[in-house]
Formats: C-alpha cells, structure tokens, sequence
C-alpha cells in the first residue's frame, strides 16, 4: 500500500483539479447564463408560467450560452436569449426570435427585446 501511495495522491489530486475545472468554466458560466436570462425576462415582465419550453445549452460556435424558449400564447416562435459577457447588452442578453428557422423582424415578435438592444 505504501508502494502505491504518491501515486493515489497524484490521482486524487488530478481529479479534484478536474473537478473544480469543470465547475469553473461549465457549472458557474450556465448558472450565471440561467440568471441573466432570468432577470432579462423579468425586466420583459414575463412570468414562468407563461413558458411552454426552456432549454439552456453551451453556444460552442460564439461562445456563451443559448437559452430557447417558447411561450404558451405565442407558440409559433422560439425566442433565442444569446447570453455573452462580452456583450454590452441589458444583462450581457442578446434576443432574436425564429420561425421556421428565419429570423424574426422586432414587429412580428410579441415579446420585445428590451429597448437598449433595439437600440443598436
């Protein structure tokens, strides 16, 4: 066992390090992400209850996270809230809605982006 034991300390600490990676660039980014959007929609007004589909996922091509909604009274649309740090958006927020994958002109959509994104 004593044989062994420099090498079970380099293991465990391999894997602790592991882990702290992960919840460093993974787990703390998407909670950050989550919030944002959370606050975002609250600035809109937009309660939970008026969400059909949520789903938050790693935006790998620009970096970020992407969280795709779809309301219960405007069903045809799926709002994509862009989450980056690097932008200079309302909350690091950019939103653009789809239907039928095209892109969505700010009149068609019935949630607006907040007025500093129109903006720009």
């Amino acid at each position: 066992m004593k044989k062994y034991k420099k090498w079970w300390i380099t293991l465990g600490v391999l894997l602790v390090l592991c882990l702290i990676g992960y919840i460093y660039w993974f787990t703390f980014p998407k909670y950050t992400a989550n919030k944002a959007v959370d606050n975002y929609l609250a600035e809109q007004q937009i309660k939970s209850n008026q969400i059909e589909t949520r789903e938050i996922q790693k935006d790998w091509k620009k970096g970020g996270y992407l969280t795709k909604i779809v309301f219960k009274d405007d069903p045809k649309l799926k709002y994509e809230y862009s989450y980056d740090e690097r932008y200079e958006y309302p909350y690091h927020i950019y939103v653009v809605a789809f239907k039928n994958g095209s892109s969505q002109e700010n009149n068609q959509m019935k949630y607006l982006p907040l007025p500093e994104q129109e903006e720009e």
